[in-house]
């Protein structure tokens, strides 16, 4: 919402930092990385150009938090698709298909994810990942995943698997790969091919 230029919108301290937050993730959908910036963003907020530097100490500050709030809702969609079934192998695929889903509703909070971060990740960058080492382990156990390799390493390829699609779909690559199945629908099909046929216990 603009504002004029001779108001001045008023927050307290801790909701100001949120609302540049957000703020920050709309400008991004509507004018993407290129176009943004912090200056636009206090424009858009109705606060002096200065605000945000009490909150953030540059613009890539302000987009790391974008991404760490980016990673904790990813973080909420995974738990959530595992939490529908019992059954390990069903989890995966409907982890799959929760991330194709989370990177194609929410293009422009996904790249900012997994833009270089000068400062490294953090815990909240690699939560969403630790959901899937968990649901690996458990289909190794069960059985329907290969009982060789270290969970965390067989989750590293099927996170990089379903990543890249991921990409390809959102760089509309589908119709040059000549696909016709939904993103979803591909999600799950390139997840079964993890899965064996008939689930056996490793030993």
């Amino acid at each position: 919402m603009s504002t004029s230029s001779g108001s001045r919108a008023s927050y307290h301290h801790g909701s100001l930092r949120q609302a540049l937050v957000d703020g920050a993730h709309q400008l991004l959908v509507e004018n993407g990385e290129a176009g943004f910036s912090l200056n636009n963003l206090a424009r858009r907020l109705g606060v002096s150009t200065a605000a945000p530097y009490r909150h953030f100490a540059d613009r890539d500050a302000l987009l790391a938090t974008v991404a760490e709030q980016g990673y904790a809702k990813l973080d909420t969609a995974l738990r959530s698709a595992a939490g529908g079934s019992a059954e390990p192998a069903e989890q995966l695929l409907q982890m799959g298909v929760a991330y194709l889903s989370f990177a194609t509703e929410n293009p422009a909070l996904f790249g900012i994810m997994f833009r270089p971060r000068p400062d490294g990740e953090n815990e909240a960058d690699t939560a969403p990942f630790e959901v899937l080492v968990d649901v690996v382990g458990s289909a190794q156990l069960a059985g329907c995943l290969r009982g060789d390799v270290p969970p965390r390493i067989l989750a590293r390829t099927i996170w990089a698997t379903v990543h890249g699609l991921s990409s390809i779909v959102l760089a509309g690559g589908l119709a040059t790969l000549k696909l016709d199945d939904t993103p979803q629908q591909l999600a799950m099909d390139t997840l079964r091919t993890f899965l064996r046929e008939e689930p056996r216990p490793d030993r």
